[in-house]
């Protein structure tokens, strides 16, 4: 369980982003917590749920002296121990590299020494052989800064590495901060990501990285911010169209290729949580068997408006909300690997069992390299 924290904006505007099953936004962080545990992470709690709940069963509750007030932590001990509750205290520590977990009195638990992969997840056990050992290595282009990707929300690397591992290619991930986008950076990659994240100023760049993908044939894959950015890139190549832009980013644009949810009858204001698809065709539901579902949160969907002008150019929306009216999947077919999903199939990756958009584009991303569809490096 956990408390909300005050988180510091200037550090990352996406530290809270992690998208909670049960429908709230919480550490991004904690994606670990699900990742490790197999469990699903519930939304922020407060002290007297937490006591009323260590009544029942243990309950581990992490703690950052950084971000939580000390006031709050004497109020919880304060109830655990009015309540007769025993609290033990762990310390997280680093050593050499390694990070391992120490009682009060400094004695290491037997809980083993983490480290993180080159992909930013934890394991405790030496490392596998390294990805260099494959036989192919890929150049990705992960919109973002290093820092965002490893330690603000780490979810997306996280799962670019889920994919590489079972395509067994080594990854060679370039960092690029969308708002410093050269375009001539993206011709020596053999494919794009475009991250899902609440920083509008992140489009614009996003959007010149899918034109360019657009042109040049590179595979490009959009997370929820990304595939509305990747959409609207295609939008803007369309006869009358050229001055689509997204509502949130762009409030002044003459043409909104993603307009608000609020107001539109049988729709939420805010989506978030975990919401079930509707596949365009049961090949493609088939494939997605174990990710049925995906976590959502948004605000704002593709212009209704512009849904003919794009189906008849050739867009295929090939997966939606139950309703119909929300486009969650996208497809352009006359494209190497032009797909995006309006939620966040990053946060239904794991170990051994990629999300299925993110390994179908890896794949993609290895076809393409193989047949010198790109630029040689």
């Amino acid at each position: 369980m956990h408390l909300a924290a005050a988180f510091h904006p200037a550090r990352g505007a996406d530290q809270v982003q992690m998208v909670a099953a049960q429908g709230a936004l919480v550490a991004s962080g904690l994606v670990w917590y699900e990742r490790a545990t197999g469990r699903t992470i519930l939304p922020a709690s407060n002290v007297k749920t937490i006591i009323d709940t260590a009544r029942q069963r243990a309950v581990v509750l992490p703690w950052d002296a950084t971000l939580q007030s000390d006031v709050l932590r004497q109020t919880l001990l304060a109830h655990a121990d009015a309540a007769g509750l025993s609290v033990r205290h762990l310390m997280v520590l680093s050593q050499n590299g390694a990070w391992h977990v120490e009682d009060h009195d400094g004695i290491p638990t037997a809980h083993g020494r983490w480290r993180q992969d080159a992909f930013g997840r934890w394991v405790n056990h030496e490392p596998d052989a390294p990805h260099d050992a494959y036989a192919r290595t890929l150049c990705i282009a992960l919109l973002g800064s290093e820092a965002d990707q490893r330690d603000v929300y780490p979810a997306t690397l996280a799962a670019l590495g889920d994919a590489a591992d079972v395509a067994q290619v080594d990854l060679d991930i370039r960092f690029i901060a969308p708002a410093q986008l050269d375009v001539s950076q993206l011709d020596w990659v053999d494919g794009i990501v475009l991250p899902g994240g609440s920083d509008m100023t992140n489009v614009p760049g996003q959007i010149r990285a899918a034109r360019h993908a657009l042109a040049s044939g590179i595979p490009v894959m959009g997370l929820c911010l990304g595939m509305q950015s990747m959409t609207t890139a295609l939008a803007q190549t369309l006869a009358g169209l050229e001055q689509a832009n997204m509502a949130e980013a762009a409030p002044d644009a003459a043409i909104k290729s993603f307009v608000p949810m609020a107001g539109i009858p049988g729709l939420e204001v805010h989506r978030l949580g975990e919401r079930r698809l509707q596949f365009r065709d049961a090949a493609l539901e088939y494939r997605f068997q174990h990710h049925l579902t995906i976590r959502c949160n948004h605000r704002f969907m593709l212009n209704p408006d512009l849904i003919q002008p794009l189906l008849t150019a050739g867009l295929v929306i090939t997966a939606t909300d139950v309703s119909g009216q929300i486009a969650d999947m996208i497809d352009w077919p006359a494209h190497p690997f032009y797909q995006g999903m309006q939620g966040h199939p990053e946060l239904g990756s794991r170990a051994g069992a990629p999300h299925p958009l993110i390994m179908d584009f890896l794949l993609a991303a290895q076809a393409s390299a193989n047949a010198g569809a790109t630029l040689p490096r």
